[in-house]
């Protein structure tokens, strides 16, 4: 990336964004990273009513920010569940063990999620629609600093 102009901003829509389908979530990837050196990535995940994120875990290096524009999700941590409904953010900065579920029976919802790395790996390794293996989800999770909640330090 050049260190000044001509950079061009980037004009992203649900339409020209890319649709990645992990189990029952459909992820929209509104920026990938290839426009910010891999600092930020940003994608819409529409969560159905009754699905659940990936397993509990926490982060090395980077932070996520969840703003919920449609329904409620519910986010799981050690220190109790935060449900979180329209026009509410949770922030969730490295270290921090969490996973988000949508508790509704009934409901769906969305959510504008902010990210480092980004989740184009994670379309490599799965099949349109199908739900990771427990292998699988493994083996993206070492490969972003991720690390299942009894892992205190990384390895």
């Amino acid at each position: 990336m050049p260190l000044r102009g001509p950079v061009h901003v980037n004009h992203c829509t649900r339409a020209n964004s890319e649709r990645v389908a992990v189990g029952p979530t459909t992820i929209y990837i509104y920026e990938d990273g290839s426009r910010t050196d891999s600092r930020i990535g940003c994608m819409v995940l529409e969560l159905p009513a009754g699905a659940s994120g990936p397993p509990m875990h926490w982060h090395r290096f980077h932070d996520e920010c969840f703003f919920i524009t449609k329904g409620s999700v519910t986010f799981v941590t050690p220190d109790g569940d935060v449900v979180c409904g329209t026009g509410e953010m949770v922030t969730v900065p490295p270290r921090a063990v969490h996973t988000f579920k949508n508790a509704s029976d009934a409901e769906d919802a969305e959510f504008f999620m902010t990210a480092t790395p980004d989740f184009r790996t994670m379309s490599k390794v799965t099949t349109e629609g199908q739900k990771l293996t427990p292998e699988q989800t493994q083996h993206i999770m070492e490969l972003f600093g991720t690390f299942p909640p009894d892992v205190e330090t990384e390895p």
